[in-house]
């Protein structure tokens, strides 16, 4: 098991955008272009274009009250997106929106539309982000619109909450740029050597991608270590493992988990790296999961099939295969347990309307007969999956560890380097950190701070492939001094203490008056209780 590198704790951040994710309604959509944006996007459909947008509640089904989420339609600017799934401004056309950084869209600055033109069921990107959720695994979110054009009626869209750093942020806490960076994986980008200027960076500084190096030399380094333990510095391989179930339990062939023509695998993924340089994996494109392909033998995703070069090379290293098996037989039980079959007939039900309305006055490119189709082959899925995977559990399951109650822990992220002092300046530091020592039930962390100021502290502790808060606390300084943090453990972290000695993952920053914050990473080792 790896213990992850933690997160500084942060303050809430308030989610307007809340309402745009409920996968159980129906929003509809207001997007205004003038004939010249139009004509623009006929033209040129990678390039934004000018208009405004707006959204509003739904009492239901369509021809209901709609109560506006906005006062007003708010500017916008829009693109068409897709690639096997791109139409045109003509046809029942896909979307990436963006607004105003100075007048965000309910705090969004981006919003994605996708048309569910390959998911005649329209249900599969609704079904895989929540199952992402379910297993806490990092993912967007994703809802329902209803599209119209100036005011014409275009169709039923998946509302997919793009990532970008609005996104990231309410997951992970505050974006810090430089170093951190979220990078796109599309057709073939993989972290092989000299290909990381093939990804697109979506978030970060374009111009350095150390810490994509650094990972493509650790996936691709053949020294004497094990790969897990030389790619566990820079990737969170227990999250990674999670991710690989979860694309493979869902069949997700588009995505890292493998393209079914080796010169695009992978696609549809994204990675996104910490202050220290430690990536997760982040799925994208899952329209076309929940479905084995059986009429495109060449598309079915086993449990151990082909993928990305990272997902290849963890099955043939022992932890990171043990790891991967775990997670496997962690998602087949939350994905049964969060009864998707129910979920899809509700959701079934819910779209009929919509979905009769974009074939009378939109879009739509799926019949009625189908849709009916699509949404039985997605229930054979559901019920056949979990005995499959079970199945495949019992024939490759690993050999159990000798003495261990539960793996070592794999090498933890090193705390990111110090940038060099200018040229005859002395650098002194805000923060050192000292001695870190269990008192009682608490951590006693003990620090130098060269200046009055805020200091957060966090520990986490890596359970079964899941980020857990081990301590956290914060203090305000009045002055230089040095100081002694008292971290009280969780119950959680102290019952796991308990029974076997454990290693946790400290984070400590500090924000001094009027500077900037200084952030300080380390492996600590806590001798069971």
């Amino acid at each position: 098991m790896l213990v992850p590198a933690a997160a500084a704790p942060a303050a809430p951040i308030a989610d307007e955008a809340t309402v745009l994710y409920n996968p159980q309604a129906v929003l509809t959509a207001d997007l205004t272009l003038s004939p010249e944006a139009i004509a623009d996007l006929e033209a040129e459909p990678d390039e934004y274009v000018k208009g405004t947008f707006a959204m509003a509640t739904t009492s239901g089904g369509p021809g209901g009250a709609e109560t506006s989420l906005t006062p007003a339609p708010v500017a916008v600017e829009a693109r068409l997106k897709g690639s096997g799934s791109f139409r045109p401004i003509t046809g029942k056309a896909a979307f990436k929106l963006k607004f105003k950084k100075a007048a965000p869209f309910l705090g969004l600055r981006k919003m994605t539309l996708n048309n569910m033109v390959q998911d005649e069921s329209m249900a599969h990107e609704a079904l895989t982000y929540l199952a992402f959720a379910a297993l806490d695994a990092p993912a967007s979110r994703s809802g329902y619109a209803y599209l119209r054009l100036n005011g014409e009626d275009i169709g039923l869209y998946a509302d997919v909450e793009t990532l970008d750093k609005v996104a990231l942020e309410k997951r992970f806490g505050a974006f810090e740029e430089p170093p951190q960076h979220l990078y796109e994986g599309e057709s073939g980008d993989d972290v092989l050597p000299g290909k990381a200027e093939a990804f697109e960076v979506d978030e970060g500084e374009e111009d350095d991608r150390g810490d994509l190096e650094a990972l493509i030399k650790a996936v691709g380094d053949s020294g004497g270590a094990p790969w897990s333990n030389q790619v566990a510095p820079f990737a969170d391989l227990d999250e990674m493992s999670r991710m690989w179930a979860l694309e493979h339990y869902l069949a997700h062939w588009d995505g890292y988990a493998g393209h079914f023509e080796p010169g695009l695998r992978p696609n549809n993924y994204y990675l996104f790296s910490d202050a220290a340089g430690r990536f997760q994996m982040l799925p994208w494109g899952t329209d076309q999961t929940w479905d084995l392909n059986l009429e495109i033998p060449h598309r079915i995703v086993s449990f151990d099939s082909e993928g990305g070069v990272m997902f290849n090379r963890c099955l043939a290293d022992e932890a990171c295969f043990r790891a991967y098996w775990e997670a496997l037989d962690e998602v087949t039980d939350a994905v049964e347990a969060m009864e998707a079959g129910p979920f899809l007939g509700a959701t079934a039900a819910m779209l009929a309307p919509w979905q009769q309305r974009e074939r009378e006055f939109g879009r739509a490119e799926a019949t009625e007969a189908k849709v009916t189709a699509a949404v039985t082959e997605t229930a054979a899925f559901i019920a056949n999956r979990p005995e499959e995977a079970r199945e495949w559990l019992a024939a490759n399951e690993p050999p159990p560890l000798p003495e261990m109650e539960e793996p070592t822990p794999w090498p933890s992220a090193p705390a990111p380097p110090s940038p060099a002092p200018p040229i005859n300046t002395v650098s002194q530091p805000s923060l050192r950190l000292g001695q870190v020592e269990r008192k009682g039930k608490a951590l006693a962390i003990h620090l130098g701070l060269a200046a009055a100021g805020e200091v957060r502290v966090q520990a986490t502790m890596g359970i079964a492939g899941r980020r857990v808060t081990a301590c956290a606390a914060s203090a305000e300084v009045a002055e230089r001094s040095r100081k002694t943090i008292a971290c009280p453990l969780t119950k959680y972290a102290l019952d796991r203490l308990e029974r076997h000695a454990y290693a946790l993952r400290l984070r400590v920053a500090f924000t001094p008056q009027g500077g900037e914050r200084t952030v300080v990473t380390r492996a600590v080792g806590l001798a069971a209780l």
